[in-house]
């Protein structure tokens, strides 16, 4: 039996939502106050979609709430168009859903999307270096990182073509050139996973570009380690892919518990 000091008290949903839904909102608002937490966050900008189970609708943060300040009942549900499904006093920035439901339209493997402004991809989003892996966990980028040009704040959807592209039918990050980091994967855990892991690799790998001896892993390396990951052996077998997710439930209970609510 699990030692109660690391059990997480989830609360149930509220009338007339299906449980599919509130488990979607309580992932996604701890996937939120995590990225808080990590520090990758750019004011009240950027966002984490993720489409609600069996559904064509999308879970978005409310424009202009801090992410340590989201809750599950406060994240909007949207349909691809960027109407709102669900009452909230806050908007949906339009920025925010274009990019988003464009790779969701495109992508529907990818149920979670990912994007920040933080530090160490943008700086490497900002030089012409394809991205390097060079950590056990970077290794997972092998031949799944796209690029995309920058062209300007993403209103219309008129880039929408390119970013696909640059996605393609096998990758799931997506280094926006002088903007940002895109990752994605079939839940928040991965994407958040991703994420992290994207941008270590990234801090090693400007600290070792600096050195001018950067030393790359091999390719059989590379291709065996990314199969470690991708089929869950990196998780050393467990029930769970990403057992840490339950470690990190507790982190943000210990410093507030509304997030689930």
């Amino acid at each position: 039996m699990m030692d109660k000091r690391f059990e997480v008290t989830l609360p149930p949903p509220p009338a007339g939502m299906s449980a599919e839904e509130w488990e979607a909102r309580q992932q996604l608002a701890l996937c939120y106050r995590l990225t808080h937490l990590h520090g990758w966050t750019a004011q009240v900008y950027n966002h984490i979609t993720y489409r609600v189970p069996d559904t064509e609708h999308l879970l978005i943060n409310p424009f202009g709430m801090h992410y340590d300040e989201i809750r599950a009942s406060d994240l909007i549900k949207i349909d691809l168009d960027g109407n709102a499904l669900s009452d909230s006093d806050w908007p949906v920035n339009k920025a925010g859903y274009v990019i988003h439901s464009t790779i969701h339209r495109a992508r529907p493997d990818l149920h979670c999307v990912m994007h920040t402004h933080e530090a160490f991809s943008q700086a490497l989003a900002a030089t012409d270096a394809p991205v390097v892996p060079l950590t056990q966990e970077g290794c997972q980028f092998h031949e799944r990182v796209g690029y995309h040009d920058f062209e300007g704040i993403v209103l219309d959807g008129s880039e929408g073509p390119r970013i696909i592209k640059a996605l393609g039918d096998t990758n799931h990050t997506l280094l926006l050139r002088h903007h940002g980091l895109i990752t994605a994967g079939a839940d928040p855990v991965w994407a958040f996973v991703r994420h992290a892991a994207f941008i270590r690799n990234a801090q090693v790998q400007l600290a070792a570009m600096a050195t001018g001896r950067m030393q790359p892993v091999s390719v059989i390396a590379m291709e065996r380690t990314r199969e470690q990951f991708e089929k869950g052996s990196a998780q050393a077998n467990a029930k769970q892919r990403h057992p840490e997710w339950p470690a990190w439930m507790r982190q943000i209970d210990a410093l507030d518990l509304t997030w689930k609510q």
